[in-house]
């Protein structure tokens, strides 16, 4: 009985302490978090105008009719679709690559524990940012004005706005890798290439892989809409075919779309499983 009661009595005591780690996270400050949020958003809510029941009962029925229009999807010119589409994921694939080219010595200098000197680090600092700030859409209407229509500028968008996201992903893998196999390799008597070949590089492969891909997957479907102001790929069919009102056209496209977004991210899981 005694050895019970202690059982017991230990247990409630468990129970105790964990009850006064967990209470302080549903204190004052988290309700007064809760309801500033709630203020917020309900006056950004009234400031933007936005009415329910306009869009539930008003707008739905305009939506219903434009899905109604849209079919039974019209694949009678196929084979174009499917061309403009090879060549969306082609601007993507460019695209992508021209940002890693572009962000790996940015994400070097761009993080604290590799920099040289503070001058270094907030000018590429600044490059990555500002490069992310640049909507693509910008961009790419800057560069078919500059270069013209095609895949060209649409492949500089990509890669220019991605290499911000990029240069960001690396800088902080790299800022958070473990440095003690760096300071091994430095007792050891190795070279900065070699420190960072082999102490740094196999550390950040799983992070750099994984973002590659996700990125990757963001362009193709960034160069689907970038093709609407002529930076080539299926979007140019897309916005020609909502300008004719031919709206089985464009659910034909959306469906050519889908499958090559979900044939795509299907590939990339699993060559993702086979290398991390």
């Amino acid at each position: 009985m005694g050895l019970n009661r202690r059982l017991k009595n230990k247990n409630l005591n468990g129970t105790h302490r964990l009850e006064k780690y967990l209470r302080p996270q549903w204190g004052w400050r988290t309700f007064l978090s809760i309801f500033g949020l709630i203020t917020v958003y309900s006056l950004i809510y009234f400031d933007l105008e936005i009415s329910l029941g306009n869009l539930l009962f008003n707008s739905s029925n305009y939506l219903i009719d434009i899905l109604a229009r849209m079919l039974p999807p019209d694949f009678s010119n196929l084979n174009v679709l499917l061309f403009s589409m090879v060549e969306t994921v082609e601007i993507a694939m460019m695209g992508t690559l021209f940002a890693i080219l572009l962000s790996i010595p940015l994400a070097i200098f761009s993080a604290k524990n590799l920099t040289p000197n503070k001058f270094v680090y907030s000018t590429c600092k600044t490059i990555t940012i500002f490069f992310r700030a640049l909507p693509e859409f910008i961009v790419a209407m800057i560069l078919v004005i500059a270069i013209g229509f095609g895949p060209t500028p649409g492949i500089l968008a990509l890669g220019l706005h991605t290499m911000g996201f990029l240069a960001k992903f690396y800088a902080e893998a790299i800022e958070h890798i473990d440095p003690n196999p760096l300071e091994a390799l430095k007792v050891m008597g190795a070279s900065k290439r070699q420190v960072f070949s082999f102490g740094v590089v196999p550390q950040i492969m799983p992070s750099f892989i994984g973002n590659n891909f996700y990125i990757l997957d963001r362009n193709i479907r960034m160069a689907t809409m970038l093709g609407i102001v002529g930076a080539g790929g299926i979007g140019y069919e897309l916005q020609s075919s909502f300008r004719m009102f031919e709206y089985e056209r464009v659910s034909a496209i959306i469906i050519v779309i889908f499958v090559t977004i979900y044939i795509i991210d299907y590939i990339s899981s699993a060559i993702r499983s086979k290398l991390l």
